[in-house]
């Protein structure tokens, strides 16, 4: 049976609130916020396959979740979960993992262990995936949590199909054998498809690890994504989809080997001049540096050599 909830029936003030806590009480219990200052509407599906719950989730506003410690301690829960972006973008914070989430995606994240879920005007298909059951079927799932799948890899276009069926399955016009037997491929499927990501890793384990290990060792000297490519013996598309994969570019990554190497020689009182520590690690531009450091570490260049002086 399905529980279906919309704001249509709220006052504008009680909107967001209400969709809020029909989303918590029967789905993942999370802070919400609204990021922008606009009437909010938005709709809530949930129901149950056997023993799958899924959930059809809609905000026509932007709005970001999170799972913080206070939550988890407050109201634990250690499912994992599947999201399908029907429409709209987000992001996503867990873990090591960034994911800049569009219509088509499919994303994995952990009710265990915090983490943020920005969403602007998002439709999204989610799936309960139980602890128990999936840490056996997919060792190491926990280590995939924030991370975007990979959409070219086998199994994927089959899971959103059969994700879409799941929605709009009617169980109350199936017998309760059949309506099992739909919900137990829809897990198997779940467990294959993640384990299909894995496996393209599984010849060259440590292939992401030796390429940021050799932006490291590198990183003061202009580098290109072919460069990288070449020293490792594969295409530079096989790079982009490694580095993707933990929600960053080869280039964000190294300029972010750069920025921490930076803030280390300031902590350090290794460098004469803010100008001279930019320089070195590879920019150009000062500005462009305090700029950089600013939203990295929160704090400015100077205020960190104050510090250091002190």
């Amino acid at each position: 049976m399905k529980e279906h909830f919309s704001t249509e029936n709220y006052e504008p003030r009680h909107c967001f609130e209400a969709w809020r806590d029909a989303v918590c009480s029967r789905l993942i219990n999370a802070k919400a916020q609204r990021t922008q200052a606009t009437a909010f509407s938005g709709s809530f599906t949930y129901s149950t396959l056997a023993e799958v719950d899924i959930a059809w989730h809609t905000s026509h506003t932007g709005l970001i979740w999170q799972r913080t410690p206070q939550c988890i301690r407050q109201h634990p829960a250690n499912d994992y979960y599947i999201g399908l972006l029907r429409s709209g973008h987000g992001q996503l914070a867990q873990h090591e993992h960034r994911s800049q989430l569009n219509t088509g995606d499919l994303v994995i994240y952990d009710a265990a262990t915090p983490f943020s879920f920005a969403m602007e005007q998002a439709e999204l298909n989610i799936i309960r995936l139980p602890r128990h059951a999936f840490d056996k079927s997919t060792p190491g799932i926990s280590a995939m949590a924030g991370a975007r799948l990979d959409p070219k890899r086998p199994g994927i276009n089959t899971l959103k199909q059969m994700m879409t069926e799941a929605f709009h399955y009617n169980s109350d016009t199936e017998s309760d054998g059949h309506t099992a037997q739909f919900a137990n491929t829809l897990l198997d499927l779940v467990a294959a498809a993640i384990n299909l990501q894995k496996s393209e890793h599984t010849h060259q384990p440590d292939l992401y690890a030796r390429m940021v290990a050799w932006l490291k060792q590198h990183m003061y000297h202009p580098i290109t994504v072919a460069e990288l490519a070449n020293a490792h013996h594969v295409s530079p598309r096989t790079v982009s989809r490694l580095f993707a994969a933990q929600g960053t570019t080869p280039m964000n990554t190294l300029w972010q080997l750069r920025l921490t190497a930076s803030r280390k020689a300031l902590l350090e009182g290794r460098a004469r001049s803010i100008t001279e520590v930019a320089i070195d690690h590879g920019f150009k531009d000062v500005s462009h540096f305090s700029q950089a450091f600013r939203k990295a570490f929160g704090c400015s260049p100077t205020s960190v050599t104050k510090k250091t002086a002190a």
